[in-house]
């Protein structure tokens, strides 16, 4: 089966959990999604797929189409040249194998920050240390923990984490991949990449090099100002390229979940085919 004509339908393509810097867990996730009308999800945690498993089951259970995906984040890290990757395997072991290296460049960046913070006595009594134990650890994780103590405001915690960044050698993020590594390893893996909130990008011409390699734009993410929308569906059509929908919820500071605005193009679900998992077409196999 190719494709499920829906007709107009909500679909969420970039939503996140407490796998990488969400607030909610994988399988609270799809719920937001489901009762707010979506019918199509896919959580895209950064650089790691650790919380597919849970998100889908639940999206199943609510009837939603659901999309095997997450975010990867490309060299240099903080241009947020972020390549959203779709109906990947998650068991494709050169995915894995680049993810777990992306893994490694952001534990050792956070160890670097709870140091830090232990060191100036700022994060004593949260049981910052435990925050080592998690599968993933990344700045985000150990971010919430201070917001919800009130320790620190958000600017000056990611302040402190470029100043621990800072501490480690200049090559410590040597792992992360290029874009042009990060689509061919997505298609690799059976995935369509699309580029994440290019307005988000903070040299747009970095942001360029990277779409005559990806399928798709991501153009209507509350991530955009209203006057950036035109601008990247303009984009969007120069490079033959599907603007897709994607909320890039985070649930930060307990943020409420609002559906997308606008309706998937059906072209884009057309592209993913088979790469979404129905809940009856699971259940018949």
């Amino acid at each position: 089966m190719a494709s499920v004509d829906l007709g107009p339908v909500l679909v969420d393509l970039h939503m996140h959990s407490t796998a990488s810097d969400g607030w909610r867990d994988p399988d609270e996730v799809p719920d937001l999604a489901a009762d707010q009308g979506v019918r199509v999800m896919a959580l895209t945690d950064h650089d790691t797929v650790i919380g597919i498993d849970r998100a889908r089951e639940v999206a199943h259970r609510r009837g939603l189409g659901y999309v095997p995906a997450l975010e990867v984040t490309t060299y240099p890290p903080n241009q947020m040249r972020h390549i959203l990757a779709h109906g990947v395997d998650p068991h494709h072991p050169a995915l894995l194998a680049m993810i777990d290296r992306s893994q490694a460049v952001w534990r050792r960046q956070t160890e670097a920050w709870i140091e830090l913070l232990l060191d100036r006595g700022i994060g004593r009594g949260l049981g910052l240390d435990a925050c080592r134990d998690r599968p993933t650890l990344m700045p985000g994780a150990v971010l919430k923990v201070l917001l919800q103590h009130g320790r620190m405001g958000e600017r000056e915690a990611w302040d402190s984490v470029r100043e621990a960044a800072a501490s480690l050698p200049a090559d410590f993020d040597r792992g992360v991949p290029s874009p042009a590594e990060a689509v061919a390893v997505i298609h690799e893996a059976g995935g369509l990449a699309v580029h994440a909130h290019p307005g988000s990008v903070p040299d747009q011409a970095l942001m360029k090099e990277v779409l005559p390699l990806v399928d798709g734009l991501e153009v209507y993410t509350r991530r955009h100002r209203p006057e950036q929308i035109p601008v990247y569906e303009a984009l969007a059509t120069e490079h033959g390229l599907l603007a897709t929908v994607g909320t890039d919820y985070h649930g930060f500071n307990g943020d409420p979940y609002e559906a997308p605005k606008v309706t998937i193009d059906q072209r884009y679900l057309d592209r993913l085919g088979q790469r979404i998992q129905w809940p009856a077409l699971e259940k018949a196999g």
